[in-house]
């Protein structure tokens, strides 16, 4: 997914005992790009060749700070976990949050809820967990959600604050 990048040095006595480690690394240390540090994204250990590991996608997440600088008084912070499934078989829950510009009634949050579980589930059902994974480290996803997401209510801002992954396809 990322080009067979070093993300990691770890000391073992027996190779064998790093399969099913987590190793969690910034978007910035993976990929060079130091403005989006605040992008987590976790691999878990899968084999050993030599001494060498590779991993696979377990999960995402968003530094809390990142998502809490921009909710203010009078604005509406919204979180919705849906659970969807990609295109190769890839059973993943999703964390969304979308801040309003205002305090808004029940029935706009509800509709903004389904919007975005719907769009959550097209759009992972459209695309395999690679072609997932960059459109939210790109940002493009974030983007147009927003953009969709204007048709109902203002939104200020949209993020994927978390993905864990429920079950992955056998290798």
């Amino acid at each position: 997914m990322f080009n067979q990048r070093v993300i990691a040095e770890t000391p073992t006595t027996n190779p064998k005992t790093l399969i099913g480690r987590n190793i969690e690394v910034s978007l910035g240390d993976l990929t060079g790009q130091y403005g989006r540090d605040y992008y987590r994204l976790v691999f878990r250990v899968d084999g050993v060749e030599g001494k060498s590991a590779t991993t696979r996608f377990n999960g995402y997440s968003t530094l809390k700070e990142h998502i809490m600088r921009v909710v203010r008084k009078r604005s509406q912070k919204i979180e919705v976990v849906s659970d969807v499934q990609t295109k190769d078989s890839w059973k993943l829950q999703a964390t969304s949050v979308a801040v309003l510009n205002r305090n808004t009634e029940s029935a706009v949050q509800t509709k903004v809820r389904l919007f975005i579980a719907d769009e959550m589930k097209k759009i992972a059902e459209g695309s395999t967990i690679d072609g997932l994974v960059r459109q939210i480290t790109s940002g493009g996803l974030q983007r147009d959600m927003k953009k969709r997401g204007c048709k109902i209510y203002p939104v200020r801002f949209f993020e994927i604050a978390k993905i864990e992954v429920v079950k992955a396809p056998a290798s």
